[in-house]
């Protein structure tokens, strides 16, 4: 990833599909328009670029303002935008003047001046320049002449970000750190210095590490006990950490204190950076009678700690499981008629996706009036049936994905017996189910049947229909066998194995499973 600090000195970007932004957090919220960026950029083969500002306008804006209080320093937020793949980060330097541009000057001589953008995406809301009238419908006007698109990001969305925002503050503020990592989707972290403390920790027995935060605006847990992971120059050690005026100590000293005591680690680290992976919130702070009493706490605390890292892992998996994904193109009439059902696919909580390669149709009008649940992946052209999967599963992290094609009638349920199998044997990719014609409910049908195999001349046939021989289904095939293909009519796969596999070949523009 590219950062550049310099507004003055930014390169010649190709087809720059920027958005702009706080990106406090890179949250769920600021994830989404991450995929979208990035997904329209590789349609164009050109780059993402994040435009982010530091400070942050309202310290700036509102200097007198101390209730501002940071989800990310300015390194974690870089840090987070390289891991969820952003070609570029801008970072501009947010000052008085800044924020007094015309509105004009700000499109002509800045967005358009410095990045020449082909897609500009952002906000139905946002505002820019002097007395921030500018909005998005001086952008629009500006797009009509100018070469780039305007794409705007939906209020759902917008409202969306701003919600998460505030409860992922309210998580940490309360010490709820497992809905606050959920509304992250990735740990909440602290960064800071180790510094010089008064070594109380050692003469008890749990020596700890000093942490001197960086970013002073940064929200910080509150007081008690946590399990975290650090980080210190690439080496991943465990341990607990404790923020707060330490009660029980009598030394005066009521400053708010964040103190790491790092398992089975004695190396020297003062003035070293150490990133700290805050997972799981284990007591609130407490004062004891004496320092003896403190240590059969910490020695309590510890066993605490390591039973929750030896059964939840230090690496934050979100809780969901599985997304069905349908891939459209002007199929509006089998996404009214089939997609109702599909919604009860299982008992579990699912998501339904649906991949839309640019219809010209009433498809996507369709879903986002009757099923605004579901969510919409809108391609800007049509890329077919294999290239439009692997676009649009780009934005899928769930741990299983359903490939079903928008004509396919499914009952009610059918996904749990499938998603059983996988969960009581790992070594399983991709099931197949049986699949049976829409027109003769009797006979299998011809795209997939009952499994997928190959002959010895290489030549595709399944159970079911061999050549243009398709039998009657009379249970003979109900049974789990392994298979050599499955039918993109209807499949499920483990979403990180189709991401390794690298999709479908993208030059078949119709089916190849």
């Amino acid at each position: 990833m590219n950062i550049y600090k310099d507004i003055n000195s930014l390169p010649d970007f190709n087809n720059a599909v920027i958005t702009i932004g706080s990106f406090d957090g890179v949250h769920r919220g600021h994830q989404k328009i991450i995929k979208r960026i990035k997904q329209l950029a590789k349609e164009i083969n050109g780059e993402s670029v994040i435009i982010t500002f530091d400070p942050h306008p309202r310290k700036i804006i509102y200097p007198k303002d101390n209730s501002l209080k940071l989800l990310n320093s300015l390194e974690e937020k870089l840090h987070l935008c390289e891991k969820y793949g952003v070609d570029n980060v801008v970072i501009v330097p947010f000052s008085i003047e800044f924020s007094q541009q015309h509105p004009q000057e700000y499109i002509e001589k800045f967005i358009l001046g410095k990045f020449n953008p082909r897609y500009i995406v952002i906000g139905y809301d946002h505002r820019f320049g002097l007395n921030r009238k500018g909005d998005i419908d001086m952008l629009k006007h500006y797009a009509q002449t100018a070469v780039f698109d305007v794409i705007l990001i939906k209020k759902q969305d917008i409202e969306e970000i701003t919600i998460s925002s505030s409860k992922i503050r309210k998580a940490i503020e309360i010490g709820d750190i497992k809905t606050a990592n959920d509304f992250l989707n990735h740990n909440y972290k602290l960064s800071g210095i180790v510094v010089h403390g008064d070594k109380i920790g050692q003469t008890i027995g749990y020596p700890t590490a000093n942490i001197k935060i960086t970013e002073k605006d940064k929200l910080v847990p509150q007081n008690g006990v946590y399990a975290v992971s650090c980080t210190i120059e690439g080496l991943e050690v465990n341990g607990m950490m404790y923020i707060g005026n330490r009660p029980t100590i009598k030394d005066g000293n009521k400053e708010r204190k964040i103190e790491v005591n790092l398992f089975d680690f004695n190396d020297n680290i003062y003035d070293k950076k150490i990133t700290i992976n805050v997972l799981s919130h284990i007591r609130s702070d407490m004062k004891f009678d004496s320092l003896e009493s403190l240590k059969g706490q910490l020695a309590i605390d510890r066993i605490d700690v390591m039973s929750f890292l030896n059964n939840v892992p230090t690496k934050y998996i979100p809780e969901n499981n599985v997304t069905i994904a349908i891939l459209n193109y002007n199929g509006a009439n089998y996404l009214e008629a089939y997609l109702p059902q599909v919604l009860f696919s299982s008992i579990q909580p699912i998501n339904v996706t649906v991949i839309d390669n640019a219809s010209t149709d009433e498809s996507v009008s369709y879903i986002k009036e009757w099923h605004p649940e579901i969510q919409i992946i809108e391609l800007t052209k049509n890329h077919g049936f294999a290239e439009g999967y692997n676009r649009g599963m780009e934005y899928i992290d769930s741990k299983y994905t359903v490939i079903l094609n928008s004509d396919v009638e499914v009952s009610e349920n059918w996904l749990d017996p499938i998603l059983q199998q996988f969960e009581e044997d790992e070594q399983i990719g991709i099931i197949q189910p049986k699949i049976l014609s829409l027109e003769e409910r009797s006979k299998f049908e011809y795209a997939g049947a009952c499994g997928g195999l190959i002959d010895n001349l290489g030549y595709p046939y399944c159970r079911g229909r061999i050549f243009d021989t398709v039998e009657t289904d009379e249970g003979q095939y109900d049974t789990i066998m392994e298979i050599d293909w499955a039918s993109g009519a209807a499949m499920v796969v483990k979403t990180e194995l189709f991401e390794k596999l690298g999709g479908f070949d993208g030059d078949y523009f119709a089916h190849m499973e």
